[in-house]
This record gives C-alpha cells, sequence and structure tokens, in this order.
C-alpha cells in the first residue's frame, strides 16, 4: 500500500514539473537596449550590441518567455557624411533573438536616425560664391552634412516579434 501511494506521489510530482507550453504571439512589442555607442563617423568601431530590455512574458502573461538581458542579433548599416552636404545616418534591423527554451525569435523592427544635412548650403555657396566671385569657391561643394550618433543604453521600441511561437516553460 506505501508503495503504490509513494508511486502516486511521484508520478503527480513528476507531472507537476513537466514543461508546459505556451503562446508567443506576433506583434507583440520587444524593447531592445542598445550596448554599445554607434556613430556614423567611424567605420571601425566596436560591434554594435543589444539586450531584450524586460522580461516577455506569454499571451496569458504568466510566463516568461523571452528573459531580460537576452542579446539581440542586428544588422547595422552606416553612412558616414558626405561632402556636397549628405548627411550621415545608421539603420538598425534587429533580426532575432532567443526564448528561454533556446528557440530562435524571428523579430521585425528599423531603426534609422539621420544627422542634418547641409545640401543648400553647400550647393548655395559652392556655385554661388564659385560663379559669382571666383572659382576656388566651388570647394564649398565639399562641406559635408552632419554626422549621427546614437549613445549607448538607447532603448529601440518599435521592434516587434515577427511569427507566433510555441514556446516550452517550466
Amino acid at each position: 500500500m506505501r508503495r503504490l501511494i509513494l508511486a502516486l506521489v511521484a508520478l503527480v510530482c513528476v507531472g507537476a514539473v513537466s514543461a508546459q507550453d505556451v503562446k508567443l504571439l506576433g506583434g507583440q512589442n520587444i524593447p531592445v537596449r542598445l550596448m554599445t555607442e554607434i556613430n556614423s563617423k567611424y567605420r571601425a568601431q566596436v560591434a554594435p550590441y543589444g539586450i531584450v530590455d524586460a522580461n516577455i512574458m506569454d499571451s496569458k502573461g504568466e510566463n516568461i518567455v523571452i528573459s531580460r538581458g537576452t542579446p539581440v542579433v542586428m544588422d547595422i548599416e552606416i553612412q558616414r557624411a558626405k561632402g556636397v552636404g549628405k548627411a550621415g545616418y545608421i539603420k538598425i534591423n534587429c533580426v532575432s533573438t532567443t526564448a528561454v527554451d533556446g528557440q530562435r525569435i524571428n523579430l521585425i523592427g528599423t531603426n534609422i536616425a539621420q544627422g542634418d544635412d547641409r545640401k543648400g548650403l553647400a550647393i548655395g555657396l559652392g556655385v554661388g560664391l564659385g560663379i559669382v566671385v571666383c572659382p576656388p569657391c566651388f570647394f564649398c561643394l565639399c562641406i559635408k552634412g552632419e554626422n549621427v550618433v546614437i549613445p549607448e543604453n538607447t532603448v529601440l521600441g518599435n521592434i516587434v516579434v515577427n511569427d507566433n511561437y510555441t514556446i516550452s516553460v517550466q
């Protein structure tokens, strides 16, 4: 009789410890925090690094499916400021992160930061003064636009989950 009771208690305990499947719905917002500064002026800089900024809960709000601090894979496009007043820009695409069960979660979201352009100034001074005053003033066309800097600890807010996922949680 004791063995039967112990066996039943063991089965109940094993059932309680087993993982359950929960849903992570597409379109759920994932706040991403940049851990490094990104500057459009420098090409050789530290590889940008981002993490999930808050615990992400399942569709019912009961279980954590993505833990705070989980790394985010990002694709960064950087353009330096150029002549004729063209501004620098930074384009950040968040690609994926990892759920608590190790599953890859695809993300959608792009953040673009752009410096001030100076096209009017460069063209106005270069062409205007170059024709009217003196030909060496055409070098004013070499005036560059502004570079842009995204400081560390910036939170990117418009990043969302790409698809619906079923995640095993303990």
